[in-house]
């Protein structure tokens, strides 16, 4: 292929829409279930992250709450909600939901991808 914008968008090489996904956690004892949405990072977003973390962001909240989203679009988090603060009325996101979370992230933007086994 001839590198051209074009050609990249037929390759689908730019941001697509959000991915659905359900995810699974345990919490109380119990499972829990639900559905997001997650916005694939761009070239802009991976870049305001680092700018933002040598403010002193913190680098995986910002992730979680920059691309977890709701059906219509809008973010499900704020940076405040995944750390939580007395503000907020509680505490921060339980470890099994942040992974959950940064892995359901992850595989919609390619990671984890698994290659067709070879014949």
């Amino acid at each position: 292929m001839d590198l051209s914008i074009k050609a990249l968008t037929a390759a689908g090489a730019f941001v697509a829409p959000p991915v659905k996904k359900d995810i699974t956690w345990h919490a109380g004892g119990k499972v829990q279930k639900a559905t997001i949405y997650v916005r694939q990072e761009s070239f802009v977003e991976l870049t305001d992250r680092w700018k933002n973390e040598d403010q002193g962001a913190d680098m995986l909240a910002a992730r979680i709450a920059t691309n977890v989203l709701k059906k219509d679009g809008t973010p499900v988090f704020t940076i405040e909600d995944v750390l939580g603060s007395e503000a907020s009325g509680h505490g921060p996101l339980c470890a099994e939901l942040t992974i959950v979370l940064l892995n359901a992230i992850s595989e919609a933007n390619g990671a984890n991808r698994a290659e067709p086994p070879k014949k």
